[in-house]
């Protein structure tokens, strides 16, 4: 099954400006191609004049163009111009990931999100004991899948359908599936303050980000208002955001250093502007989908005594061998998650799947997964010469990739 043809047709009619630009680089407007008198020459001879036009109009002079265009039916490159020329593809570097994982992972795969209890449930709904979830990496739970979304509580309705009401221990993380730190070789250290830089984990809810909401204050030179959510997601703000004169520039800056949970905000917004929206990474994702948990607990009349806790930080590992398992839940299949990757751009999902291809790894890596794609690419007679992965979203600056390889996957696809 491909990944569909809207994909393909979207990649290969992009593929040009896609190669010469970041992941949130600005657009380019191709000039318009010069009238041809000379409309009498046959159509592939025409096709490759005009795009010749397009390429080397002076607008573009500082463009890094690599383009290739193939013919399905026939198999052949009916234009080329610096085909082999590797480039940083920027989110293109998904379509290898998304093909790999389709291929060793299979459409319906799905990953896995388990709750034990690590002691008895007495006659009175006391856990004496961690209540510990954990997963594969599941990505889904968050709003990009509805039906996902109130994961959370529905499990906290299976454990009060239990009668449990108390839980003597800790609320647990386990986010072992994934090795530490979840970011991609070559990030940049500005990237990852951003929802879009966010570390990838074993435990992963609201694909690790916070969205803030940005007002205006009361009156210019007003400090701005400024909210989060979810709430208990690890950040702590450090506010430095005024109101500006209405009719001003709207600047805002949004930093955090690797290692740290102070987000700094900073700059200002005009005292006339709507709500600005902005997204951020937080430090530790397994913090914050535990302590999400913990919310959909209390509202379903479950408290928890000792408080939430990354299984990193725990003195003792748990013994999931002497655990009882309540809840075992999967997740959407791979079909779904690959339509949101792509659809989207969406860099967590595309370096879960990256990760998962790692397994059975005790802790998967990026480094392992990146090892099973040039081993798949080979299969598929693509020369690991052509590319550089060195993650698997394209976040990286690290990445290249030509358009030739890239032109060779589509067509294996």
């Amino acid at each position: 099954m491909p990944l569909g043809e809207r994909t393909i047709v979207a990649v290969a009619t992009t593929l040009a400006l896609a190669l010469s630009s970041a992941c949130a680089a600005q657009t380019v407007t191709p000039p318009k191609v010069a009238a041809t008198t000379a409309r009498s020459a046959p159509p592939l001879e025409q096709l490759r004049r005009d795009l010749s036009a397009l390429f080397s109009d002076n607008a573009v002079d500082h463009a890094q163009w690599s383009v290739q265009v193939s013919s399905l039916k026939a198999g052949d490159a009916l234009y080329s111009l610096n085909a082999m020329r590797l480039q940083v593809p920027a989110s293109n570097q998904k379509l290898v990931t998304a093909a790999v994982a389709a291929e060793k992972l299979g459409w319906g795969f799905t990953y896995t999100n388990k709750v034990y209890a690590t002691g008895p449930i007495d006659d009175d709904g006391i856990l004496q004991g961690d209540l510990v979830v954990t997963s594969d990496g599941d990505p889904t739970i968050n709003p990009r899948h509805p039906a996902r979304w109130a994961v959370l509580d529905e499990w906290a309705r299976q454990l009060a359908a239990r009668k449990i009401h108390i839980i003597a221990g800790e609320l647990v993380g386990d986010d072992n599936a994934f090795a530490e730190p979840g970011w991609g070789l070559g990030w940049s250290w500005d990237d990852i303050a951003l929802g879009y830089g966010a570390p990838v984990g074993g435990l992963q809810y609201n694909e690790n980000q916070v969205e803030l909401m940005i007002l205006p204050g009361s009156a210019a030179g007003a400090r701005a208002v400024i909210s989060m959510s979810p709430p208990a997601n690890g950040l702590t703000i450090d506010h430095g955001l005024t109101t500006g004169p209405a009719g001003s520039e709207t600047k805002i800056a949004i930093e955090r250093i690797p290692g740290s949970n102070l987000l700094s905000v900073r700059g200002q917004i005009a005292a006339d502007s709507a709500a600005v929206n902005e997204t951020a990474g937080v430090p530790n994702p397994t913090l914050m989908y535990v302590n999400a948990f913990r919310e959909a607990l209390a509202r379903h009349g479950i408290f928890v005594g000792g408080g939430t806790i990354d299984i990193d930080d725990l003195r003792l590992a748990p013994d999931y061998s002497k655990a009882t398992l309540l809840i075992e839940d999967r997740s959407p299949p791979l079909s779904e998650i690959i339509d949101v990757t792509l659809k989207w751009s969406r860099n967590e999902y595309a370096e879960t799947l990256l990760r998962t291809l790692a397994r059975p790894e005790p802790q998967a890596t990026a480094e392992a997964g990146l090892k099973v794609v040039k081993d798949t690419l080979a299969g598929w007679g693509i020369s690991p010469e052509s590319y550089i992965a060195r993650d698997g979203s394209g976040l990286s600056r690290y990445d290249y990739i030509s358009t030739e390889t890239l032109s060779a996957l589509l067509v294996h696809l």
